[in-house]
């Protein structure tokens, strides 16, 4: 029987365990019997037992009495018993109670940790999490024996599987350990995969390099992964109650009109979030390069209420900055890994804030899209309708089910999902501190 999932990468910090939780509660929603499969040896939390407690006061209480020490021993015996009882009962239910999500198969607790790694081969945190995955590859068989045996035991006659995934660039853009583990599930399981890559929605906001360098990863990702991708912008609901997406609250209407009508500190971002999204002419970015676009949210102005572009000093080292050796080989290169994207044109982003279930339910379109369970709901709906003019008019509904699947994602919808998260903002087209140097 043919299986559908997604297996999740992405950078550390970029909210996959969240994305997990999130989506699995989503799915069950709607009716799938969604299971997580637990692959980052490193995501574990380890349990606090009353024994540890113990240990802790003994080491830190030098001046407890021996005898009141014996007392708390014999005392907790009975505790640690019960509460070892309890956590076998949650195991029974999920493998690792610490978890946010319920999983099927936990290759912490059922295969090999990476504290255990480290602390047996003397390994550091990177190499010891290569050596992890290595190790799953190596014995993918098991774990793929394992799966089946526990995928035969869940309800539904079709779960649909999350795969987590570390967070290590190293796995995914350079070696080849998770690719072959995504092929060979796809290959025994029958699995119909999409990699859903996730990078931090701040990266917009910080750093133009920072994008850059993220478009780039992501690029090689999909080259690597060679599966299906969708490439979603992570935490968008993190951006607008923060003075990123909005101007001060405390400041009144006609400041906040006046405010917005300069243009030029008007807006955290040098273009609309469109731009980010469909990655197009990247190169356009390469001007903002020795620019943050923090300083423009609150506008660059000094403690003393002068505006400091308009010092002669200032336009004096900035023109020697730019005009630096250094600095046009520094644009040349990212002028040239926009380039590198652009000529691959692959890359786009979907935005996602995992609390808003609209914005969550049209990631989870494309998605089904790009895996065919899309053709699946709509072959699932014409059985249960029936009838012979249904039948014969299925395949037609079927791939026009598939064109239509993700039209929410018009210009209209970004523009909601722009006003929404960054606030009624206007973008400048060029900053301040452009107009010196031209």
């Amino acid at each position: 029987m043919v299986l559908y999932g997604q297996i999740v990468i992405g950078a550390p910090g970029s909210g996959k365990t969240t994305y997990c939780n999130g989506m699995q509660q989503y799915l069950r929603l709607l009716g799938r019997d969604c299971w997580v499969v637990n692959l980052d040896p490193a995501n574990e939390v380890p349990c606090t037992t009353l024994n540890d407690n113990v240990d802790h006061d003994e080491n830190d209480g030098d001046s407890h009495d021996n005898a009141k020490v014996k007392r708390l021993d014999k005392a907790s015996t009975e505790q640690v018993e019960q509460q070892q009882e309890q956590q076998q009962e949650e195991q029974e239910e999920t493998n690792n109670p610490q978890l946010p999500y319920e999983t099927i198969l936990d290759v912490t607790q059922d295969i090999i940790s990476l504290d255990s790694v480290m602390s047996n081969l003397h390994l550091g945190p990177n190499g010891g999490l290569l050596y992890c995955m290595e190790y799953i590859e190596h014995h993918l068989g098991e774990v793929l024996a394992l799966l089946r045996t526990r995928l035969q035991q869940t309800p539904s006659a079709r779960p649909y599987l999350l795969f987590d995934l570390p967070g290590q660039i190293e796995l995914t853009a350079h070696s080849p350990v998770v690719s072959r583990i995504a092929s060979r599930l796809v290959r025994e399981l029958d699995l119909r995969l999409v990699c859903v890559q996730l990078v931090d929605a701040a990266i917009c906001l910080n750093d133009v390099s920072k994008f850059i360098g993220a478009a780039l990863v992501c690029t090689a990702s999909m080259m690597r992964m060679e599966l299906p991708c969708v490439n979603v912008l992570s935490k968008m609901d993190l951006l607008g109650g923060s003075s990123m997406g909005r101007g001060d609250e405390n400041e009144d209407d006609e400041d906040n009109e006046n405010h917005f009508r300069e243009g030029a500190e008007g807006s955290p971002l040098p273009f609309n979030l469109e731009f980010f999204t469909q990655c197009h002419d990247l190169h356009r970015l390469v001007d903002y390069l020795d620019s943050n676009p923090m300083d423009f949210v609150t506008s660059a102005v000094s403690v003393d209420g002068e505006d400091y572009t308009q010092d002669p000093e200032y336009q004096k080292a900035r023109m020697q900055t730019r005009s630096s050796n250094f600095y046009r080989k520094y644009q040349k290169l990212h002028h040239e890994l926009c380039d590198l994207v652009e000529d691959f044109g692959l890359l786009s982003f979907l935005p996602l804030a995992i609390q808003d279930a609209e914005s969550v339910g049209r990631v989870l379109a494309r998605i089904d899209k790009c895996n065919g369970y899309v053709f699946l709901k709509e072959q699932m709906s014409a059985k249960q309708d029936g009838g012979g003019e249904r039948k014969e008019n299925n395949l037609h509904d079927v791939f026009s089910s598939a064109i239509v699947a993700d039209a929410e994602w018009g210009t209209g919808a970004m523009a909601d999902v722009q006003e929404k998260y960054l606030g009624d903002v206007m973008f400048r087209e060029e900053i301040t501190e452009l107009k010196y140097c031209r």
